[in-house]
Protein backbone atom coordinates (compact mmCIF):
# COMPACT_ATOMS: atom_id res chain seq x y z
CA UNK A 1 0.00 0.00 0.00
CA UNK A 2 2.84 2.39 0.88
CA UNK A 3 4.47 1.68 -2.46
CA UNK A 4 1.22 2.40 -4.29
CA UNK A 5 0.83 5.70 -2.44
CA UNK A 6 4.42 6.73 -3.26
CA UNK A 7 3.90 5.77 -6.92
CA UNK A 8 0.68 7.83 -7.06
CA UNK A 9 2.44 10.89 -5.61
CA UNK A 10 5.26 10.53 -8.15
CA UNK A 11 2.78 10.29 -11.03
CA UNK A 12 0.93 13.40 -9.86
CA UNK A 13 4.22 15.30 -9.54
CA UNK A 14 5.33 14.24 -13.03
CA UNK A 15 1.97 15.31 -14.52
CA UNK A 16 2.20 18.71 -12.82
CA UNK A 17 5.77 19.18 -14.05
CA UNK A 18 4.83 18.25 -17.63
CA UNK A 19 1.84 20.59 -17.64
CA UNK A 20 3.91 23.52 -16.39
CA UNK A 21 6.74 22.90 -18.86
CA UNK A 22 4.43 22.57 -21.88
CA UNK A 23 2.68 25.94 -21.92
CA UNK A 24 1.66 25.60 -25.57
CA UNK A 25 -0.28 22.38 -25.21
CA UNK A 26 -3.38 22.53 -27.47
CA UNK A 27 -6.45 22.48 -25.26
CA UNK A 28 -9.94 23.86 -25.52
CA UNK A 29 -10.19 26.61 -22.93
CA UNK A 30 -13.11 27.00 -20.59
CA UNK A 31 -12.93 30.77 -20.97
CA UNK A 32 -11.91 33.17 -23.77
CA UNK A 33 -12.31 32.42 -27.48
CA UNK A 34 -12.56 28.90 -28.82
CA UNK A 35 -12.67 27.20 -32.23
CA UNK A 36 -15.41 28.58 -34.46
CA UNK A 37 -15.62 31.95 -32.69
CA UNK A 38 -15.04 35.18 -34.58
CA UNK A 39 -11.71 36.66 -33.63
CA UNK A 40 -13.20 40.16 -33.73
CA UNK A 41 -16.78 40.54 -32.53
CA UNK A 42 -19.02 41.85 -35.29
CA UNK A 43 -21.18 43.48 -32.62
CA UNK A 44 -18.30 45.70 -31.53
CA UNK A 45 -16.69 46.28 -34.92
CA UNK A 46 -18.39 46.66 -38.28
CA UNK A 47 -16.41 47.10 -41.50
CA UNK A 48 -18.19 50.34 -42.34
CA UNK A 49 -17.39 51.82 -38.92
CA UNK A 50 -13.60 51.50 -39.26
CA UNK A 51 -11.96 54.85 -40.02
CA UNK A 52 -8.27 54.09 -39.46
CA UNK A 53 -6.12 51.11 -40.39
CA UNK A 54 -2.49 51.01 -39.25
CA UNK A 55 -0.09 48.21 -40.16
CA UNK A 56 3.37 48.11 -38.57
CA UNK A 57 6.29 45.72 -38.61
CA UNK A 58 9.89 46.04 -37.48
CA UNK A 59 10.94 47.73 -40.75
CA UNK A 60 8.06 49.90 -41.93
CA UNK A 61 4.52 51.10 -41.31
CA UNK A 62 1.54 52.43 -43.23
CA UNK A 63 -1.24 54.67 -41.94
CA UNK A 64 -4.56 54.51 -43.83
CA UNK A 65 -7.36 56.95 -43.06
CA UNK A 66 -10.98 57.21 -44.23
CA UNK A 67 -12.49 60.67 -44.55
CA UNK A 68 -15.75 61.53 -46.29
CA UNK A 69 -15.99 57.96 -47.54
CA UNK A 70 -12.58 58.01 -49.27
CA UNK A 71 -9.47 56.17 -48.08
CA UNK A 72 -6.05 57.84 -48.28
CA UNK A 73 -2.47 56.95 -47.33
CA UNK A 74 -1.69 59.48 -44.58
CA UNK A 75 2.07 58.97 -44.68
CA UNK A 76 2.10 59.68 -48.43
CA UNK A 77 0.54 63.15 -48.18
CA UNK A 78 -2.95 61.64 -48.23
CA UNK A 79 -2.52 60.12 -51.68
CA UNK A 80 -5.55 58.07 -52.72
CA UNK A 81 -5.50 54.53 -51.37
CA UNK A 82 -6.49 51.34 -53.17
CA UNK A 83 -10.09 51.06 -51.99
CA UNK A 84 -10.63 47.54 -53.33
CA UNK A 85 -7.63 46.23 -51.41
CA UNK A 86 -8.61 47.97 -48.18
CA UNK A 87 -12.16 46.68 -48.46
CA UNK A 88 -10.93 43.14 -49.08
CA UNK A 89 -8.53 43.22 -46.11
CA UNK A 90 -11.05 44.70 -43.67
CA UNK A 91 -13.71 42.15 -44.58
CA UNK A 92 -11.16 39.39 -44.15
CA UNK A 93 -10.04 40.62 -40.72
CA UNK A 94 -13.57 41.13 -39.42
CA UNK A 95 -14.57 37.68 -40.67
CA UNK A 96 -11.62 35.72 -39.23
CA UNK A 97 -12.65 32.62 -37.30
CA UNK A 98 -10.60 30.81 -34.69
CA UNK A 99 -9.49 27.43 -36.06
CA UNK A 100 -7.69 26.51 -32.84
CA UNK A 101 -6.56 28.25 -29.67
CA UNK A 102 -3.46 27.71 -27.53
CA UNK A 103 -2.87 28.57 -23.90
CA UNK A 104 0.22 30.76 -24.28
CA UNK A 105 1.62 33.48 -22.04
CA UNK A 106 3.77 36.49 -23.00
CA UNK A 107 7.06 34.74 -22.24
CA UNK A 108 6.36 32.26 -25.08
CA UNK A 109 5.25 34.77 -27.75
CA UNK A 110 8.64 34.61 -29.46
CA UNK A 111 8.04 30.96 -30.37
CA UNK A 112 5.26 32.14 -32.69
CA UNK A 113 6.87 35.45 -33.81
CA UNK A 114 4.20 37.26 -31.84
CA UNK A 115 6.29 39.78 -29.93
CA UNK A 116 5.43 43.38 -30.84
CA UNK A 117 7.33 44.94 -33.80
CA UNK A 118 9.44 46.98 -31.40
CA UNK A 119 10.67 43.75 -29.78
CA UNK A 120 10.17 41.03 -32.35
CA UNK A 121 8.81 39.97 -35.74
CA UNK A 122 5.03 40.34 -35.45
CA UNK A 123 2.99 42.48 -37.84
CA UNK A 124 0.77 44.75 -35.75
CA UNK A 125 -2.62 45.75 -37.15
CA UNK A 126 -4.59 48.53 -35.46
CA UNK A 127 -8.27 48.89 -36.33
CA UNK A 128 -9.78 52.13 -35.10
CA UNK A 129 -13.46 52.96 -35.11
CA UNK A 130 -14.34 56.66 -35.30
CA UNK A 131 -16.85 58.59 -33.31
CA UNK A 132 -16.84 60.59 -30.11
CA UNK A 133 -15.24 57.71 -28.23
CA UNK A 134 -12.73 55.92 -30.40
CA UNK A 135 -12.56 52.15 -30.07
CA UNK A 136 -9.48 50.25 -31.06
CA UNK A 137 -8.54 46.64 -31.67
CA UNK A 138 -4.91 45.57 -31.77
CA UNK A 139 -4.16 42.40 -33.69
CA UNK A 140 -0.69 40.85 -33.96
CA UNK A 141 0.12 38.43 -36.78
CA UNK A 142 2.93 35.93 -36.30
CA UNK A 143 4.55 33.19 -38.30
CA UNK A 144 2.84 30.80 -40.71
CA UNK A 145 1.06 27.68 -39.51
CA UNK A 146 0.92 24.80 -42.02
CA UNK A 147 -0.19 21.89 -39.89
CA UNK A 148 -3.56 20.31 -39.11
CA UNK A 149 -5.88 21.97 -36.60
CA UNK A 150 -7.42 19.58 -34.07
CA UNK A 151 -10.44 21.63 -33.14
CA UNK A 152 -11.50 22.42 -36.70
CA UNK A 153 -10.80 18.97 -38.12
CA UNK A 154 -8.82 20.46 -41.03
CA UNK A 155 -6.10 18.46 -42.72
CA UNK A 156 -2.44 19.52 -42.64
CA UNK A 157 -0.65 21.53 -45.30
CA UNK A 158 -2.88 24.62 -45.09
CA UNK A 159 -1.79 28.26 -45.16
CA UNK A 160 -2.62 29.48 -41.70
CA UNK A 161 -1.22 32.06 -39.30
CA UNK A 162 -0.62 32.42 -35.59
CA UNK A 163 -2.34 35.50 -34.17
CA UNK A 164 -3.04 37.15 -30.85
CA UNK A 165 -5.18 40.03 -29.67
CA UNK A 166 -3.41 42.85 -27.87
CA UNK A 167 -5.80 42.82 -24.90
CA UNK A 168 -5.70 39.02 -24.50
CA UNK A 169 -2.51 37.91 -22.75
CA UNK A 170 -3.55 34.28 -22.27
CA UNK A 171 -4.35 32.93 -25.73
CA UNK A 172 -2.73 32.52 -29.13
CA UNK A 173 -4.95 31.64 -32.07
CA UNK A 174 -4.55 29.77 -35.33
CA UNK A 175 -6.56 31.02 -38.31
CA UNK A 176 -6.88 29.29 -41.66
CA UNK A 177 -5.81 32.23 -43.82
CA UNK A 178 -2.35 33.29 -44.97
CA UNK A 179 -3.30 37.01 -44.75
CA UNK A 180 -0.85 37.49 -47.63
CA UNK A 181 -2.00 41.00 -48.60
CA UNK A 182 -1.49 42.57 -45.18
CA UNK A 183 1.75 44.51 -45.66
CA UNK A 184 3.42 47.46 -43.98
CA UNK A 185 4.89 49.11 -47.10
CA UNK A 186 2.97 52.24 -48.10
CA UNK A 187 3.55 51.66 -51.83
CA UNK A 188 1.47 48.48 -51.64
CA UNK A 189 -1.65 50.47 -50.66
CA UNK A 190 -1.49 53.28 -53.22
CA UNK A 191 -4.14 53.67 -55.92
CA UNK A 192 -2.60 52.37 -59.14
CA UNK A 193 -2.93 53.66 -62.73
CA UNK A 194 -3.47 57.39 -62.08
CA UNK A 195 -3.37 58.04 -65.81
CA UNK A 196 -3.06 56.20 -69.11
CA UNK A 197 -2.32 57.69 -72.52
CA UNK A 198 -4.63 56.21 -75.16
CA UNK A 199 -4.30 56.72 -78.92
CA UNK A 200 -1.22 58.99 -78.94
CA UNK A 201 -0.98 61.33 -81.92
CA UNK A 202 2.00 63.67 -81.59
CA UNK A 203 4.83 63.29 -79.07
CA UNK A 204 7.34 66.08 -78.44
CA UNK A 205 10.46 65.43 -76.33
CA UNK A 206 12.49 68.43 -75.15
CA UNK A 207 15.80 67.84 -73.35
CA UNK A 208 17.25 70.12 -70.69
CA UNK A 209 19.66 71.54 -73.31
CA UNK A 210 16.55 72.55 -75.34
CA UNK A 211 17.12 69.95 -78.06
CA UNK A 212 13.65 69.04 -79.31
CA UNK A 213 12.44 65.88 -81.04
CA UNK A 214 8.97 65.78 -82.62
CA UNK A 215 7.34 62.43 -83.36
CA UNK A 216 4.25 62.68 -85.58
CA UNK A 217 1.46 60.20 -86.32
CA UNK A 218 -0.83 61.29 -89.17
CA UNK A 219 -3.68 58.91 -88.47
CA UNK A 220 -4.76 56.56 -85.71
CA UNK A 221 -2.90 53.25 -85.79
CA UNK A 222 -0.22 54.40 -88.23
CA UNK A 223 3.52 54.38 -87.54
CA UNK A 224 5.04 57.52 -86.07
CA UNK A 225 7.77 59.43 -87.87
CA UNK A 226 10.44 61.76 -86.54
CA UNK A 227 10.37 65.27 -87.92
CA UNK A 228 13.51 66.01 -89.92
CA UNK A 229 14.38 62.38 -90.67
CA UNK A 230 16.43 62.06 -93.88
CA UNK A 231 15.64 59.73 -96.78
CA UNK A 232 18.47 57.43 -95.74
CA UNK A 233 17.32 57.32 -92.08
CA UNK A 234 14.71 55.43 -90.13
CA UNK A 235 13.63 55.13 -86.51
CA UNK A 236 15.47 52.70 -84.26
CA UNK A 237 12.27 51.06 -83.05
CA UNK A 238 14.00 49.20 -80.22
CA UNK A 239 14.56 52.59 -78.57
CA UNK A 240 11.60 54.61 -79.85
CA UNK A 241 8.68 52.21 -79.30
CA UNK A 242 8.16 53.36 -75.70
CA UNK A 243 8.46 57.02 -76.78
CA UNK A 244 5.95 57.08 -79.64
CA UNK A 245 3.41 55.12 -77.53
CA UNK A 246 4.21 56.41 -74.04
CA UNK A 247 2.67 55.31 -70.73
CA UNK A 248 -0.25 53.34 -72.13
CA UNK A 249 -0.13 51.32 -68.91
CA UNK A 250 1.54 53.69 -66.45
CA UNK A 251 2.90 52.05 -63.34
CA UNK A 252 5.10 53.36 -60.55
CA UNK A 253 7.15 52.20 -57.60
CA UNK A 254 6.13 54.76 -55.01
CA UNK A 255 4.90 58.28 -54.38
CA UNK A 256 7.66 60.68 -53.37
CA UNK A 257 7.01 63.15 -50.53
CA UNK A 258 8.94 65.38 -48.15
CA UNK A 259 12.64 66.09 -48.52
CA UNK A 260 13.05 63.40 -51.16
CA UNK A 261 10.59 65.22 -53.46
CA UNK A 262 12.75 68.33 -53.82
CA UNK A 263 13.73 69.02 -57.47
CA UNK A 264 17.45 68.70 -56.77
CA UNK A 265 16.86 65.22 -55.36
CA UNK A 266 14.64 63.98 -58.18
CA UNK A 267 16.40 65.53 -61.17
CA UNK A 268 13.26 67.54 -61.93
CA UNK A 269 15.34 70.71 -61.79
CA UNK A 270 16.89 69.61 -65.12
CA UNK A 271 14.04 67.62 -66.63
CA UNK A 272 13.08 66.14 -69.93
CA UNK A 273 9.71 67.57 -70.98
CA UNK A 274 7.33 65.33 -72.90
CA UNK A 275 4.19 66.75 -74.54
CA UNK A 276 1.67 64.23 -75.86
CA UNK A 277 -1.55 64.92 -77.76
CA UNK A 278 -4.04 62.13 -78.49
CA UNK A 279 -6.68 61.50 -81.13
CA UNK A 280 -9.32 61.79 -78.37
CA UNK A 281 -8.31 65.36 -77.56
CA UNK A 282 -6.21 64.78 -74.41
CA UNK A 283 -3.05 66.82 -73.93
CA UNK A 284 -0.44 65.65 -71.42
CA UNK A 285 2.59 67.56 -70.15
CA UNK A 286 4.96 65.05 -68.56
CA UNK A 287 8.08 66.05 -66.63
CA UNK A 288 10.78 63.40 -66.19
CA UNK A 289 13.79 63.62 -63.90
CA UNK A 290 16.80 61.35 -63.41
CA UNK A 291 17.95 60.96 -59.82
CA UNK A 292 20.91 59.17 -58.34
CA UNK A 293 22.60 56.22 -59.99
CA UNK A 294 23.76 55.39 -63.49
CA UNK A 295 22.63 53.10 -66.28
CA UNK A 296 25.13 50.34 -66.93
CA UNK A 297 25.40 48.78 -70.38
CA UNK A 298 28.59 46.84 -70.85
CA UNK A 299 29.50 44.16 -73.35
CA UNK A 300 31.51 42.51 -70.60
CA UNK A 301 28.30 41.83 -68.66
CA UNK A 302 25.67 39.28 -69.48
CA UNK A 303 22.84 41.80 -69.23
CA UNK A 304 22.27 45.52 -68.98
CA UNK A 305 21.85 46.72 -65.43
CA UNK A 306 20.29 49.94 -64.22
CA UNK A 307 20.78 51.53 -60.84
CA UNK A 308 19.40 54.90 -61.92
CA UNK A 309 16.23 56.23 -60.35
CA UNK A 310 13.66 58.17 -62.37
CA UNK A 311 10.84 60.47 -61.32
CA UNK A 312 7.72 61.73 -63.08
CA UNK A 313 5.00 64.31 -62.64
CA UNK A 314 2.30 65.33 -65.10
CA UNK A 315 -0.58 67.65 -65.96
CA UNK A 316 -3.50 66.94 -68.28
CA UNK A 317 -6.07 68.98 -70.17
CA UNK A 318 -8.50 68.02 -72.91
CA UNK A 319 -10.47 69.48 -75.79
CA UNK A 320 -12.66 66.68 -77.05
CA UNK A 321 -13.33 66.31 -80.79
CA UNK A 322 -16.77 67.34 -82.00
CA UNK A 323 -19.21 64.87 -83.50
CA UNK A 324 -18.82 64.43 -87.25
CA UNK A 325 -21.81 62.56 -88.63
CA UNK A 326 -20.80 59.87 -91.07
CA UNK A 327 -22.98 59.23 -94.14
CA UNK A 328 -25.08 56.11 -94.08
CA UNK A 329 -24.96 53.52 -96.84
CA UNK A 330 -28.49 53.33 -98.34
CA UNK A 331 -30.19 49.94 -98.54
CA UNK A 332 -31.76 48.41 -101.64
CA UNK A 333 -35.37 49.07 -100.64
CA UNK A 334 -34.69 52.81 -100.31
CA UNK A 335 -34.15 53.29 -104.04
CA UNK A 336 -36.79 52.98 -106.78
CA UNK A 337 -36.73 53.14 -110.54
CA UNK A 338 -37.59 56.35 -112.36
CA UNK A 339 -40.81 54.82 -113.73
CA UNK A 340 -42.01 53.77 -110.26
CA UNK A 341 -45.31 55.09 -109.02
CA UNK A 342 -45.47 58.20 -106.89
CA UNK A 343 -46.70 56.07 -104.00
CA UNK A 344 -43.63 53.79 -104.17
CA UNK A 345 -41.32 56.80 -104.43
CA UNK A 346 -42.95 58.38 -101.41
CA UNK A 347 -42.62 55.16 -99.36
CA UNK A 348 -38.94 54.82 -100.28
CA UNK A 349 -38.27 58.44 -99.37
CA UNK A 350 -40.04 58.10 -96.02
CA UNK A 351 -38.11 54.91 -95.29
CA UNK A 352 -34.82 56.66 -96.08
CA UNK A 353 -35.65 59.62 -93.83
CA UNK A 354 -36.60 57.31 -90.97
CA UNK A 355 -33.39 55.32 -91.23
CA UNK A 356 -31.29 58.48 -91.61
CA UNK A 357 -32.77 59.85 -88.40
CA UNK A 358 -32.20 56.57 -86.58
CA UNK A 359 -28.61 56.47 -87.76
CA UNK A 360 -28.01 60.06 -86.62
CA UNK A 361 -29.51 59.26 -83.22
CA UNK A 362 -27.28 56.19 -82.87
CA UNK A 363 -24.18 58.16 -83.82
CA UNK A 364 -25.12 60.90 -81.37
CA UNK A 365 -25.75 58.36 -78.60
CA UNK A 366 -22.41 56.66 -79.26
CA UNK A 367 -20.63 60.02 -79.23
CA UNK A 368 -22.33 61.08 -75.98
CA UNK A 369 -21.22 57.84 -74.31
CA UNK A 370 -17.65 58.37 -75.50
CA UNK A 371 -17.67 61.97 -74.31
CA UNK A 372 -18.94 60.89 -70.90
CA UNK A 373 -16.15 58.32 -70.55
CA UNK A 374 -13.61 60.95 -71.70
CA UNK A 375 -14.88 63.39 -69.10
CA UNK A 376 -14.72 60.79 -66.33
CA UNK A 377 -11.19 59.86 -67.40
CA UNK A 378 -10.14 63.51 -67.39
CA UNK A 379 -11.58 64.16 -63.92
CA UNK A 380 -9.88 61.08 -62.48
CA UNK A 381 -6.50 61.90 -64.03
CA UNK A 382 -6.69 65.53 -62.90
CA UNK A 383 -7.14 64.38 -59.30
CA UNK A 384 -3.58 62.97 -59.32
CA UNK A 385 -1.92 66.01 -60.93
CA UNK A 386 1.00 67.39 -58.93
CA UNK A 387 2.08 64.06 -57.47
CA UNK A 388 5.71 63.03 -57.94
CA UNK A 389 6.14 59.35 -58.77
CA UNK A 390 9.20 57.17 -58.62
CA UNK A 391 9.04 55.08 -61.80
CA UNK A 392 10.84 52.05 -63.20
CA UNK A 393 13.89 52.80 -65.31
CA UNK A 394 12.58 50.83 -68.30
CA UNK A 395 9.61 53.20 -68.65
CA UNK A 396 11.64 56.42 -68.49
CA UNK A 397 15.25 55.94 -69.63
CA UNK A 398 14.51 56.00 -73.38
CA UNK A 399 13.29 59.62 -73.16
CA UNK A 400 16.78 60.70 -72.10
CA UNK A 401 18.41 59.30 -75.24
CA UNK A 402 19.81 61.63 -77.89
CA UNK A 403 18.85 61.70 -81.56
CA UNK A 404 21.73 59.43 -82.59
CA UNK A 405 20.30 56.71 -80.33
CA UNK A 406 16.81 57.04 -81.81
CA UNK A 407 17.64 57.14 -85.53
CA UNK A 408 19.68 54.75 -87.63
CA UNK A 409 20.76 54.50 -91.25
CA UNK A 410 18.51 52.48 -93.52
CA UNK A 411 19.87 49.11 -94.43
CA UNK A 412 20.79 48.95 -98.14
CA UNK A 413 20.23 45.62 -99.87
CA UNK A 414 23.47 44.43 -101.40
CA UNK A 415 23.89 42.45 -104.67
CA UNK A 416 20.67 43.78 -106.04
CA UNK A 417 21.42 42.47 -109.55
CA UNK A 418 22.22 39.02 -108.30
CA UNK A 419 19.13 39.00 -106.10
CA UNK A 420 16.86 39.93 -109.00
CA UNK A 421 18.48 37.26 -111.23
CA UNK A 422 19.78 34.69 -108.74
CA UNK A 423 20.36 31.84 -111.21
CA UNK A 424 22.29 33.88 -113.74
CA UNK A 425 19.67 33.77 -116.54
CA UNK A 426 20.64 36.10 -119.37
CA UNK A 427 18.46 39.19 -118.94
CA UNK A 428 17.57 39.37 -122.67
CA UNK A 429 16.65 35.69 -123.00
CA UNK A 430 12.89 35.52 -123.48
CA UNK A 431 12.99 31.73 -123.57
CA UNK A 432 14.35 31.45 -120.04
CA UNK A 433 12.44 29.32 -117.56
CA UNK A 434 12.78 30.71 -113.99
CA UNK A 435 14.40 28.25 -111.65
CA UNK A 436 16.19 26.12 -114.29
CA UNK A 437 19.99 26.27 -114.25
CA UNK A 438 21.04 28.14 -117.33
CA UNK A 439 17.43 29.05 -117.96
CA UNK A 440 17.37 27.70 -121.58
CA UNK A 441 14.84 25.33 -123.11
CA UNK A 442 16.67 22.55 -124.93
CA UNK A 443 16.23 22.69 -128.72
CA UNK A 444 15.26 26.35 -128.82
CA UNK A 445 17.91 28.81 -129.93
CA UNK A 446 18.32 32.02 -128.01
Amino acid sequence: MKQLIVLGVVLIALFAFYSNSNKTKKVVSNDGLKAGDLLISSEKFNVNDISVLKITDSNDSVHLVREDGAWTVANRDNYKADFSKISRVLKKLIGLEVAEQLRVGPKNYSRFDLNSPAEGKAIKVDLIKGGEKQAQIELLIGKAFRGATVDSGQQGGGNGKYLRLGDNGKQVFIVEDSLYDIESTSSGWLEKSPFAIDKPKDVSVTHSDEVKLNFIRTEEGSDATLEGTGEDEELNTSNTSSIVSPFANFSFKDVVVGEKAKPENTGLDKPVQVAVSTFDGFNYEITLGKGEGENVDSAAQEASLSTATYYLSYTVEAKFPKLELQPREPQDDETVKDDASEEDKSKALDLKKTRDNEDKENQQKEYDEKKKSWQEKLEKEKSFVGTIYEVDSWSAEKFFMKREDLVKKKEVEENGEGQANPLGTPPDNKNAIPGLPGGLIPGISP
